[in-house]
């Protein structure tokens, strides 16, 4: 088994993650304490913005990479140059229309004109990075890909720290920007000459046709995803403010130890899931996910009473006003976990055009509630307002599940007993955050409760 090509590929992707995750996490006390919550901002702001860049310039061509590799066996290499030189066009264009109205642009989305140019240069290498690594993965180069990220993961920390501090100090949130980006723009263009010598192949209308009918749909999927995620940034720095932007992202990042949680979870939840999917082995599934979902909460409930302590160590008192919104952050998360349950169905079911549609309507929902309730309530609003979307998601996918595929697994109970979890969680930690005994004992007590009731629900299931 550990000879197996797709198994070295897994562990490999999955301790570089840990990696890169753990350095992001491990120097956040670093950064809050040489950045202002307004610097903080600026950066978060300015992340979004290339996120958003990265997919809609480039038509969201990494979308087709991986499955390219199976119709285009004999001449890859070729299709990939030829998308890849499809995806720098279209970065030109869009790229020349917002330098031509780099008034507009930059006053719309908040950023200084040079810095609007910098994301576009940046945003492109970041496409080019992950359309790449896209390549590497269907070829299970899986180290080259690893060696890239450690590099860029360890470089770029270092030289922000050296550009905040010895060459920026005036406009620190650069020095942060521009140490991040460097890495990433070098390691781009060497990986961009890379396909193009190789492939040796621009234009082929042929090719060009084949990855825009894939990849245009996609966007919207994709787009919609990070609207979920980063729009509520955007429209905080607009109408509040880059500090508050700063103490709101910084709050996120204390929420990132759940979803790197959930995610590495996940990771070993999945295949499971779908080889006792294959032979109909529902029973085994519920009594797995009730165990899996108990283990998550458990977890979930320590970070999120400790979450107090982590802030203090993590950054200075400017940004410890951003507990206040931990715990919906944290909930938003959770409904992460209770959305997975539902979606895998339909992933196993081969139903995966329903899952934007989705992703549209919980990102139209984000952002229809944070133009009404952001400019009154501010950052906490924001919060608020992705645990609603977050929850939407999770509730479009349960009644598709139940209604449209007629496939329901784990049931009302299950997941009433999950929302019962995570909002008891919340009422205590609310009542008791300024009260560390208090919490520490709460938390021995539902330790004890529930590893009882994992033991219990563990016999007799393999």
């Amino acid at each position: 088994m550990l000879n197996n090509k797709v198994v070295k590929a897994g562990s490999w992707y999955t301790l570089t993650n840990f990696f890169v995750t753990g350095i992001s996490f491990l120097t956040l006390p670093i950064f809050t304490r040489i950045l202002s919550t307004s610097d903080y901002g600026i950066t978060s702001v300015y992340s979004s913005y290339v996120s958003i860049f990265s997919i809609v310039f480039s038509l969201d061509l990494v979308g087709v990479v991986q499955r390219a590799k199976f119709d285009f066996k004999d001449d890859y290499d070729r299709f990939i140059s030829s998308t890849l030189f499809l995806a720098l066009l279209s970065f030109a264009i869009f790229s020349g229309v917002m330098i031509v109205f780099n008034g507009f642009f930059s006053e719309a989305l908040g950023l200084e004109k040079w810095l609007l140019y910098f994301a576009l240069i940046h945003s492109f290498f970041l496409f080019v990075q992950n359309f790449v690594f896209a390549k590497f993965g269907v070829e299970y180069n899986y180290r080259k890909i690893s060696m890239v990220q450690i590099t860029n993961s360890i470089v770029g920390v270092l030289l922000s720290i050296v550009l905040i501090l010895f060459v920026f100090n005036n406009k620190r949130y650069f020095g942060r920007i521009l140490g991040t980006a460097l890495p990433i723009i070098v390691s781009g263009f060497i990986l961009l000459a890379y396909i193009f010598i190789r492939g040796r192949k621009l234009i082929n209308k042929t090719y060009w046709k084949y990855a825009l009918a894939i990849s245009v749909p996609l966007i919207f999927h994709g787009l919609a995803g990070i609207i979920n995620d980063q729009f509520d940034r955007i429209f905080i720095n607009k109408y509040i403010g880059s500090s508050q932007v700063g103490i709101y992202s910084f709050a996120y990042n204390i929420g990132l130890i759940i979803n790197v949680l959930w995610s590495s979870t996940n990771q070993a939840w999945g295949p499971w899931f779908f080889e006792k999917m294959a032979i109909s082995n529902y029973v085994i599934i519920k009594k797995r996910a009730k165990n899996y979902r108990d283990f998550f909460t458990l977890a979930y409930v320590l970070i999120l009473f400790l979450s107090p302590e982590i802030i203090k160590i993590m950054a200075d008192k400017s940004y410890w006003v951003g507990l206040d919104i931990v715990p919906y952050i944290f909930m938003a998360y959770y409904f992460n976990l209770m959305y997975t349950f539902e979606v895998g169905i339909e992933f196993n079911e081969k139903m995966t055009h329903l899952i934007p549609i989705g992703t549209i309507l919980a990102a139209a929902l984000n952002v229809i509630l944070n133009i009404i309730f952001i400019p009154r309530f501010g950052y906490i609003a924001a919060a608020v307002t992705t645990v609603v979307s977050n929850f939407f998601l999770f509730l479009f996918h349960f009644l598709v599940v139940k209604f449209l595929l007629k496939k329901s697994i784990f049931g009302f109970r299950f997941h009433m007993l999950s929302l019962f979890y995570v909002v008891a969680a919340t009422v205590l930690f609310s009542l008791f955050r300024y009260n560390i005994f208090a919490r520490i004992l709460i938390i021995l007590l539902i330790f004890s409760v529930t590893l009882r009731k994992i033991r219990r629900g563990g016999k007799n299931v393999i």
